[in-house]
């Protein structure tokens, strides 16, 4: 036990006993007729003058308790308060160079994705220039074979000329598969991502906080909001009647007691 709770440990002990005497009176009273109902309104009153006893007994201590806790208190701030300011020094040049960092990532990831995209195009026309360049090739040996063939009688010249449209057709069929994959080919760009020159520290949390300053409360959304109890209080207080206070704040229940 502390020096202050041995000091004042015989008001405690009295006020201990003077409770538990009114705790005993409060739950055994029954009210029931005019002289109950004034030991009732009696013991009510002992009880708020016991309230003002304990204050009047502890309230030295607390105030002596409460001194010391502030003295305590500002001589921890004379030093807290200049290290927190310089924790955020720290902080916001850690930050500055973090926001830098990730801003030239976010530059060169642009740069890198563009090359990808430039790059990809260039492989996508061309392999199609080089399907181009095949289709016409096999249309050229195919039509060299049908020639070939008319002129030594094995293709009638109807025939020949079915070949040779087919051939034709093939090749169109051909170029024209080239060209759509090119899109196809050209839309799949590989996906980059440049990782910020960012360390990990021990004992250090490489993220970001934000935070807020209102400068319109009037914009704020209701469901950002939050009920003046205070001033709602003081309006039932002020009215001193259950329906004209919820007529004037809807969403409150007033009650009143003794």
């Amino acid at each position: 036990m502390s020096e202050t709770a041995t000091a004042i440990q015989p008001q405690v002990q009295k006020l201990e006993g003077k409770l538990a005497v009114l705790r005993s009176r409060a739950e055994g009273i029954i009210v029931r007729d005019a002289d109950s109902y004034r030991d009732c309104c009696e013991g009510k009153a002992e009880a708020q003058k016991y309230i003002k006893d304990a204050g009047f007994e502890l309230d030295p201590g607390i105030a002596k308790a409460k001194e010391t806790y502030d003295h305590l208190r500002n001589q921890k701030a004379k030093f807290v308060d200049p290290a927190q300011a310089i924790v955020k020094m720290f902080a916001q040049k850690a930050e500055d160079y973090r926001t830098e960092e990730k801003r030239k990532a976010d530059e060169e990831t642009r740069r890198e994705q563009e090359k990808a995209r430039i790059e990809t195009e260039r492989k996508a026309a061309e392999e199609r220039r080089a399907a181009e360049a095949q289709a016409e090739a096999d249309r050229k040996k195919r039509q060299a074979e049908i020639d070939a063939a008319r002129a030594s009688g094995e293709l009638k010249a109807r025939e020949a000329e079915r070949l040779r449209k087919q051939a034709e057709a093939n090749a169109a069929a051909a170029k024209d598969a080239a060209a759509k994959q090119e899109v196809l080919t050209a839309a799949a760009v590989p996906v980059v991502k440049v990782k910020a020159s960012i360390p990990k520290v021990a004992g250090s949390k490489n993220q970001t906080y934000w935070e807020h300053v209102i400068v319109d409360a009037t914009k704020i959304p209701r469901m950002y909001l939050m009920p003046d109890e205070s001033k709602i209080g003081k309006m039932v207080h002020d009215k001193k009647n259950k329906a004209a206070a919820e007529a004037e704040c809807p969403g409150i229940v007033v009650s009143s007691r003794g």
